[in-house]
């Protein structure tokens, strides 16, 4: 994601989407009653039929649409700006939103922290690096792989011998690997890479992968046809590197649950579970850290959706720390099975009874 701009009241953000991903986070942030404007295509009546005309627009959102694996955002509500010569003010359009569409979405209310988090978060994701080394029996590339241009750190011949040499080619394999990996060992450490990637054809990828495990580095391993650049270039093609990036926050939410569950096992008392419980945790202060899924952020039932908003703002406002699950894994419907939300406290609090008198005043009121 890059952030191209934000207005002067901070109301409204222009930002460009660079992956599924991005769209996917656009998604659970555009809310109904925002107001979304971008280039779009309007059918419009001519005297010989009908025309597909592109224009800037904006919309009042209504609902949102988005499947997983597809690379369009649907974006539907009512017509709010629009060039005066078509009269198109108050009608209904839908806008499709794409990979490397520009956007503005406008909050009238201001932008929730919780939602600005994401974006940057999105905006960082676009700016990690990843060392990729692509070799084959021939070649070997080692590249920093960054959002603005991949950065060629060295670039090593295998020069092997023959295959009749079985011995002597053995050997120098061997030792080819080793300096490989000792590269690889010192560009980790003078780079700090979000994640190793090793591709190429055959197994001698796996034999790189196998010698690094020796220097503590586990990478992820590709297959493609080639080494070298060429290599490199093309595991970027193939996308390789975004599904990485998935992989890590997929890791990043399986670690979540692995804490919520330990916690339940050492102090179930620690843990709140569905909203009210939530509510009442983050009302006393006692909540530590928050853990929802999006599906409650974006509700289309306006009622649970401010409710929502409010409990995320105060948990934000006393200190806790918020992470909204939106991933397509098993993580979303484990925490979505513990009632939506779940609140891993400080200390152990009487919650059921907290909330029984809770009722019982309101009642007596």
């Amino acid at each position: 994601m890059k952030l191209l701009g934000i207005s002067k009241n901070g109301r409204a953000l222009r930002l460009r989407p660079e992956s599924e991903d991005d769209l996917w986070v656009l998604y659970n942030i555009i809310r109904q009653g925002d107001i979304v404007r971008s280039r779009t295509t309007r059918e419009l009546k001519t005297r010989s039929g009908s025309k597909r005309k592109p224009m800037t627009m904006a919309i009042r959102v209504e609902w949102t649409e988005y499947q997983p694996f597809t690379t369009r955002l649907r974006i539907h509500g009512k017509i709010v700006e629009a060039p005066r010569e078509y009269d198109l003010i108050g009608q209904r359009h839908t806008i499709n939103l794409e990979i490397g569409d520009e956007v503005l979405i406008f909050k009238e209310e201001g932008w929730e922290q919780y939602d600005f988090k994401r974006i940057k978060e999105a905006c960082r994701r676009s700016s990690v690096s990843l060392l990729t080394v692509a070799i084959d029996e021939d070649e070997a590339c080692i590249a920093l792989v960054r959002d603005y241009g991949i950065k060629v750190m060295a670039e090593i011949d295998l020069n092997l011998p023959g295959k009749y040499d079985v011995a002597g080619r053995e050997h120098e394999l061997k030792r080819k690997l080793s300096h490989i990996a000792k590269v690889v060992e010192a560009l980790v450490n003078e780079y700090k890479p979000n994640a190793v990637i090793v591709a190429g054809p055959g197994v001698i990828k796996e034999m790189l992968k196998n010698k690094l495990s020796e220097h503590n580095i586990k990478p992820y391993v590709e297959n493609v046809s080639t080494g070298g650049i060429k290599g490199v270039h093309e595991v970027i093609k193939r996308g390789f590197t975004l599904k990485v990036l998935k992989d890590m926050r997929i890791v990043e939410e399986e670690r979540i649950m692995e804490e919520i569950m330990r916690t339940l096992a050492v102090d179930e008392g620690r843990v709140a579970f569905g909203l009210e419980e939530v509510e009442t945790a983050v009302m006393m202060s006692a909540a530590r850290k928050l853990f929802i899924i999006s599906e409650l952020v974006r509700a289309q039932d306006e009622e649970l959706r401010r409710r929502v908003e409010a409990l995320l703002r105060e948990a934000e406002r006393k200190g806790a720390q918020v992470r909204i699950f939106d991933s397509f894994h098993d993580t979303y419907l484990q925490l979505k099975n513990l009632g939506g939300v779940v609140a891993i406290m400080s200390y152990k609090l009487p919650l059921k009874e907290i909330m029984k008198g809770q009722k019982s005043s309101e009642q007596e009121e």
